[in-house]
């Protein structure tokens, strides 16, 4: 069993460096490990591993892509099952890598992480695109690029669905932009990963969960200022006064022309005072 310090550390090391080398299975599987101290983190890559060496062997490497994504369509979606979980869609264990893996239920971020892990393991270049309220994949092949949706078992898409896909959630109040459709980093798929976890935390009032994905949050990005802010305002809350003091001192700091700047000031003189702190 590991504790959150240990794992914290180990996501730390896994996230570190260019933004395009970044481990997507293993830096999910740790997220997971925060919630499941025991999980067996080789083992869950070496299944997903085993995955992409089973689709490997089903595909000729000069078929054309739609025939390779058949195959691992087939594989995935129909002989093992997997799906987006539209019944229970808030569930967090949807965005769990292991509990995807043992359910065959995620959504949109999980099973794109997935879905794209299992293709460049079987040499089949996926990237994952960060649309604005749902992540599809861009399958690159010598015969041109495709869309796909795993969350919707690998469906094809046009550029006007995807379209479609941002005002359903947003409505036309956000123009759809050409460079929604470019490919996110590793380190970005991580960072819409964890934010999934800490909003619906969040929302569920579980301080403590909560907490924990913004340490993963500050560990990829130390400098996030909007991320130190909730963090403060949530130590804030739990009574941790001092250090909710040093986050919102450093936003104000830095971030002087921000729309909540009054509001996250007044927390500030209120810790200075609570903590004996002298104002400035």
């Amino acid at each position: 069993m590991t504790n959150f310090d240990e794992t914290l550390e180990r996501f730390r090391l896994a996230v570190a460096g260019p933004a395009e080398g970044v481990p997507t299975v293993r830096a999910a599987l740790l997220v997971a490990q925060t919630e499941y101290p025991d999980l067996d983190v080789i083992s869950y890559e070496r299944q997903i591993a085993a995955l992409g060496e089973r689709l490997e062997a089903r595909i000729h490497p000069s078929a054309d892509t739609r025939s390779q994504l058949a195959e691992a369509h087939a594989l995935l979606f129909a002989e093992y099952g997997f799906r987006g979980n539209e019944e229970e869609y808030s569930d967090p264990r949807n965005l769990y890598l292991n509990e995807v893996i043992d359910r065959r239920l995620g959504i949109p971020v999980s099973m794109a992480i997935l879905y794209s892990a299992v293709l460049a393991r079987a040499a089949i270049r996926a990237s994952v695109i960060g649309l604005p309220g749902h992540v599809v994949t861009r399958i690159d092949g010598s015969d041109g690029s495709i869309l796909t949706d795993p969350y919707r078992g690998g469906v094809e898409l046009t550029t006007e669905q995807c379209r479609k896909l941002v005002q359903d959630v947003y409505g036309r109040r956000t123009p759809f932009r050409e460079h929604f459709l470019d490919a996110i980093t590793p380190r970005q798929v991580i960072q819409r990963l964890i934010h999934n976890l800490k909003a619906g935390y969040l929302q569920h009032g579980d301080e403590e969960r909560a907490a924990r994905m913004m340490e993963l949050l500050l560990a990829m990005y130390p400098w996030d200022l909007d991320e130190l802010r909730d963090r403060g305002m949530l130590r804030e809350r739990v009574g941790e006064y001092r250090p909710a003091l040093d986050d919102l001192e450093l936003y104000v700091r830095y971030r002087g022309d921000a729309r909540d700047i009054e509001t996250v000031s007044e927390a500030v003189r209120s810790l200075r005072r609570h903590t004996g702190m002298p104002e400035r």
